[in-house]
This record gives C-alpha cells, structure tokens and sequence, in this order.
C-alpha cells in the first residue's frame, strides 16, 4: 500500500474539496455540519474505500485519504475532521474484522452516512481498557451489556455504536467488542454536553442497563478482542495525526496574508524574523505531522509490525504540533485573534486535540509497550 497521490485519488479529492468548499461559510458555531455531512456522503465519500461486491465504489484507501485531506483542509472545523476520521475508522473495523452477515447489515447504514460511534471511554478510567467498568456477561440468550460511557463523539445521534468492554470467561478477563443499536431497550443517552473545543460536535454518555446482546452482535471473538481494538484504535489516531496537519492550512494561508498586509510604521509584520519564525515553526509541524501520519497508515494498511506505535506517535505528535501551531497564530494575530470568531473556535478545538482520541500518556505507555516488544523480538532473534 503506498499513500502517494495517483489521478483517480487527485480526481476525488477534487471532488469533495469542491463540495466541502461550498459549505465553508455555512459550517455552524455549536452545532454539527449535517448538511455537508450529508452532501459528503451523497456523493460517495464512505463508498470510495469499499469493494462493490459489498455496495462500494470498488476504490482505495488512497482515494480516501486524498479526499479526507482535501475536505478537512477546506472546512477549517476540527470536530467535523474528527467525525470523519471515526466514520472512517468504523468502516474499515467492519470490512476488517467484521462477518459477512455484520457488513450486510451495517456497511449500507455507514455508507449512506449513518453516524457512527466508538465507546471506550469511561470517566473513572478513561480509555485504559484493562481497566474498563462497562461488563458484558454471558446469560442463557446470549449475553448481557451494563455500564457507562463518558464523553463519546456522536453519542447522542449515532445510528449504530461500537462498543468495548470488559468480558470475563472462567478465570481470564478479556476484551468485548459489541455493535449494538443504540435504540435497542435499556440504552440511554445524554443530550450533547458543552466542552471547552470542538463545540460543533456532539459529544455526551451512554449507559447500557441490561442490555440483550446477540452472539452476532460481538465483532470477533472476545479471545482476539484487545488485539482487534488495536487495530481499529490504531487506523483512528493515525487519522487523527493526518487531520492536526490538514487543518492548519487554511489558518495558515490567512496568518500569511495578515502578516503581509499588516504594518507598522511603513513595515509589515511579515518582515519581523519573529514573526517569520512562528510562520515557519508552523509549516514544519504541518509537514511533520502529516509525513508521520502518512507513513503510519501505510504501515497499518500492510500490516507493518511498526504501525501500532507509529499510529500513537503519529496521533500524539500531531496533537503537540496542532496546539502550538494554534499558540503561534494566536501571537501572529494579536489582539485581533483574541475576538470571538474562527481562530478562537480553532484555538479551542486545537487544544481539545491533547486529549481526543486518548491522553497523552496512554498513547506513552502504548508507544513504551511496542518499544519493549520490539527489543525483546530483537533479542530473541541474535
């Protein structure tokens, strides 16, 4: 798999670049894009990277990628970029991991721009999962879901959810990976919840109360679970390290013009190396980020033993160079980005970043885990 541009991706991203830029200026404060949200997925967005036999457009990942890139480049929404990536996240678990039998009956649902969602994570233990309260327990129908999840991306809205929990079989404990209709009796929901960023996405709890869960509703088997949240967790943080480079650009391109028109005393703010500096500091983060993200999809796509720390470093990496890139055009703007307006919005959702998607020392102690497997792979080999 090489994520390099070729024309059909070129073509595509075209294409959703032209539809992510007519709803640039329509894009609400506080509420969810749903009508380009529609308009994406009208046209294609979700079917580019499933094969036909299953209803898709037959396309790659690479298709996807430029299109992802060129809509979140455009729409200047971290939260909306964030929705993207979990769509995308869900459907390759499905394609990935899921059965013939789960496809059917839940690709069309994401294809057609169903929201989706992942619930991990848990307000006393976050997103470890060895640690996760949420049970699933096997009863004489099948099983049976009880818990809660905290501070989930479509939560109020999704159509359908992944959830992940805690099951335990005899004496081992393992990790459940339940697709559950979130109508289904016992599930409730909260209105979405304010936040400090990303206030155009909804985000709120879920509670599952007794909830009846089919043997067909587990993706995979419990025995393989952690090892397939992984997987899935590891395609959504590589997604989420492309998306803090994409979404600099246009809050880039204005602080350039800013800089240029902007003077003091005859002189433009752009001919004081300061500035210069925060400007460049600003463009190495964005191609860092985005060649670290880049290289990690292609390695999770081949199946790169590397790809699972390389996803965390790509997520963590990304969210660092986001926030400061936000601080610098923060300092670039002055007072004026002070105001209420985009770049404030920005500011706040960039900083919401450093925890979106897990902290900064869960994705560290990921990283330290394959570091450590990975030297004693090496040793056992000399």
């Amino acid at each position: 798999m090489n994520l390099a541009a070729n024309v059909s991706s070129a073509d595509a991203a075209a294409r959703f670049r032209g539809i992510a830029e007519s709803f640039r200026h329509r894009t609400p404060t506080g509420g969810f894009a749903w009508d380009a949200w529609r308009a994406l997925s009208d046209a294609g967005l979700w079917r580019l990277p499933v094969p036909e036999k299953q209803g898709g457009a037959g396309g790659t990942w690479t298709q996807f990628v430029e299109a992802f890139e060129a809509i979140v480049s455009t729409l200047r929404s971290v939260g909306f970029a964030m929705a993207l990536a979990n769509q995308a996240t869900l459907i390759r678990a499905l394609l990935t991991h899921g059965s013939p039998a789960q496809c059917d009956r839940l690709l069309p649902r994401l294809m057609s721009g169903a929201a989706g969602a992942t619930a991990i994570s848990e307000k006393g233990t976050g997103t470890e999962v060895r640690a996760l309260e949420t049970r699933l327990t096997a009863d004489a129908d099948g099983y049976r879901l009880d818990g809660h999840k905290y501070n989930i991306s479509h939560a109020p809205d999704a159509q359908w959810v992944l959830v992940v929990a805690s099951y335990t079989n005899g004496d081992k404990r393992a990790t459940a990976l339940v697709l559950l209709d979130p109508a289904r009796e016992g599930v409730s929901r909260t209105p979405p919840q304010e936040t400090f960023g990303v206030a155009d996405l909804p985000i709120g709890d879920m509670t599952f109360k007794n909830v009846a869960i089919g043997k067909h509703e587990l993706l995979g088997e419990p025995a393989a679970g952690l090892r397939l949240l992984m997987d899935i967790a590891s395609m959504n943080r590589a997604l989420f390290g492309l998306l803090c480079a994409d979404v600099v650009k246009p809050f880039l391109t204005d602080a350039l013009a800013y800089a240029a028109s902007r003077a003091t005393l005859g002189t433009t703010l752009d001919q004081h190396q300061h500035v210069q500096r925060r400007l460049v500091e600003i463009e190495i983060g964005v191609q860092r980020t985005r060649s670290m993200a880049l290289a990690a999809l292609d390695q999770l796509l081949s199946q790169h033993p590397a790809a699972l720390a390389n996803c965390s470093i790509a997520k963590l990496g990304g969210a660092r160079d986001l926030a400061q890139a936000a601080l610098h055009l923060l300092a670039i703007h002055g007072s004026d980005g002070y105001r209420r307006g985009a770049l404030a919005t920005f500011v706040a959702d960039a900083l919401a970043m450093g925890s979106a998607g897990g902290t900064e020392e869960m994705h560290s102690r990921n990283i330290f885990s394959q570091m450590q497997r990975a030297a004693t792979t090496a040793a056992g080999m000399r």
